[in-house]
């Protein structure tokens, strides 16, 4: 026996680990496995979630540019029904300073074959955060708004 080993350190009288032993590194062992899994979950949300963010961002980057009738087209059609180009270019330019966005924060995201949502917050240029929520649905092979609310 060298001066490092203690008699009986993790090993019962038999020779075998300790029970002790034997539980702490299941339960390290099935920690670890939880671990990868949720980073797994998460980069796939992430990753299935990639466009929808795109074209919510490319939306508010174009209805804070002026750019209308950019950001109106990507409106899905029942949308586009309910809130027409003028009425939405009115809508930007009384609240313009809801669409001066520096940073997204989506943290509930969730996504299907017919639909996508993102909700958390927005911080305007002001520093304000506000909660914001954007719904999409597939509509021809591409993401479109069905709804969005910013502040409320």
């Amino acid at each position: 026996m060298t001066g490092a080993e203690l008699p009986g350190a993790g090993v019962g009288e038999t020779g075998r680990k300790s029970p002790f032993r034997r539980w702490a590194l299941r339960v390290g062992i099935a920690v670890l496995g939880v671990a990868i899994l949720g980073t797994a979950i998460f980069v796939v949300v992430l990753r299935m979630t990639a466009e929808p963010e795109r074209v919510v961002r490319d939306f508010m980057a174009q209805a804070a540019a002026g750019d209308y009738a950019a950001a109106h087209a990507h409106f899905s059609a029942p949308l586009q029904q309910v809130q027409s180009l003028e009425t939405f270019s009115a809508t930007v330019q009384a609240n313009a300073m809801l669409f001066q966005v520096t940073d997204f924060s989506f943290n509930q995201r969730s996504v299907d074959q017919a639909g996508a949502e993102l909700a958390g917050s927005v911080t305007l240029e002001s520093g304000t955060e506000l909660p914001a929520n954007f719904s999409l649905v597939r509509e021809n092979g591409s993401w479109k708004l069905i709804e969005y609310y910013i502040g409320s």
